[in-house]
């Protein structure tokens, strides 16, 4: 596959030849006079970055030193220098953001996980809509904003080709805080998950979504909230109770933004699906359950200091059951967790 316009193999005219750059004098990379591990660098990419540190020494800010930065992308996308140059150029010279998201777009075709691309595409976007201005639309009005529309199909078309592409789902997560698009991203998720309950991505951007899509000030979120969530994954293990992000959805709600008492509704839940027939065996043999069992009961003992010792019993059973059958590679870890039970 090979980016349109990419111009990073012997297909280049030299720079050298080139009346354009007659004026400017190359500057070498200095690797010192002995170079203990010299990377070697094809003949035109080291043409081309002579002459980006020889534009970038003097400040220049010209069209040519934008195309020079695109040559040296487009060669090695991963050259955070250039793109630093690069935002500055587009920046300085009022290069159209469409033409430059477009083109960040192809780059991203080649390389989907590239740090800098997702970033300086961040920096486009705010140029294009300042998120103030957003803000003072609803949300729908916003969802509906070309800018946004634009943004939100490029992400969808990216984690369909690559569902687990974490720079795609950092770059949502930005989007979504940035311009405040709580409620469509709660239907995002909902449809993902109901497409495949082992979308670990979008579990995540779930929880990123209860957790961040709240009053910001507090940590404890309202209980409804937490109830309605719970009972979303508990339902939701039934399909797949051998994947781990539904469990950790639960324990990450329940230990850090649920109150105590939650732990006393949550076991009952658990307890009906380990007993059931259809779903008995896949649940007592995970060690996902096991674990859920170890932190619910600690956290019922937190709650309830009168049943303290019987409930950390409870909680040492389960990681001798982890220790002994369920969780053998990490046998020693839970048999260090039994002794924090105290």
């Amino acid at each position: 596959m090979r980016i349109e316009g990419c111009e990073d193999a012997g297909g280049a005219v030299p720079l050298a030849q080139q009346d354009e750059w007659k004026d400017v004098t190359p500057l070498p990379q200095d690797d010192g006079e002995n170079p203990i591990c010299p990377i070697a660098y094809t003949d035109e990419y080291r043409e081309a970055m002579d002459y980006l540190r020889a534009v970038m020494a003097q400040g220049e800010v010209s069209q040519r030193a934008l195309a020079l930065t695109t040559r040296v992308i487009e060669t090695n996308p991963g050259h955070y220098t250039a793109w630093a140059y690069r935002k500055r150029l587009v920046e300085e010279l009022a290069v159209d953001i469409g033409d430059e998201l477009a083109w960040v777009s192809r780059i991203s075709e080649m390389y989907p996980k590239n740090y800098q691309l997702w970033h300086h595409r961040e920096s486009l976007v705010v140029r294009l809509l300042a998120p103030a201005e957003a803000l003072r639309l609803t949300e729908d009005q916003r969802v509906a904003h070309p800018t946004i529309r634009r943004e939100l199909q490029f992400l969808a078309s990216a984690i369909d080709e690559e569902s687990k592409n974490f720079h795609a789902w950092s770059y949502r997560q930005w989007l979504v805080a940035k311009y405040g698009l709580w409620a469509q991203e709660q239907a995002f998720v909902e449809t993902m998950i109901n497409q495949d309950v082992r979308n670990n991505s979008a579990w995540n951007q779930r929880y990123f979504v209860v957790v961040r899509g709240q009053d910001p000030s507090t940590v404890a979120l309202d209980g409804a909230l937490v109830q309605h969530e719970i009972a979303y994954a508990v339902e939701n293990i039934k399909f797949a109770p051998n994947n781990e992000s539904p469990w950790s959805y639960i324990i990450g709600l329940l230990l850090r933004h649920a109150p105590p008492a939650l732990s006393a509704e949550l076991l009952p839940r658990i307890a009906a699906l380990a007993a059931d027939d259809d779903y008995r065996l896949a649940m007592t043999t995970t060690p996902f359950y096991w674990s859920a069992l170890v932190d619910i009961y600690e956290q019922q003992a937190n709650a309830h200091p009168d049943r303290r010792a019987e409930l950390l019993g409870q909680a040492r059973a389960a990681c001798d059951s982890l220790a002994a059958e369920h969780d053998l590679i990490r046998g020693n870890y839970w048999n260090y967790r039994k002794t924090t039970l105290i």
